[in-house]
């Protein structure tokens, strides 16, 4: 009894179970390398943050070397 359970269900876990199983993350893989459109508003956001940071980064050094032309040579 036991020999014919095992080739019935192997044979299928094999065949119908694997590629099933490598077909549904190809698709997942595949979906994955899409920029959705939140991903992009996120994108755009993030760079505007960037931008923004970047800015007061420079005000803060052009302050900081107003009142103290030496400050970067100090740390």
């Amino acid at each position: 009894m036991e020999d014919i359970l095992v080739p019935i269900i192997v044979v299928p876990a094999i065949f119908l179970g694997m590629p099933w199983i490598i077909l549904h993350y190809i698709t997942k893989w595949k979906q994955a390398k899409v920029l959705t459109v939140d991903d992009e508003n996120l994108l755009d956001d993030l760079h505007d943050t960037a931008r923004r940071l970047e800015e007061r980064l420079v005000t803060i050094e052009r302050i900081m070397a107003a009142d103290n032309p030496n400050w970067k040579s100090l740390g």
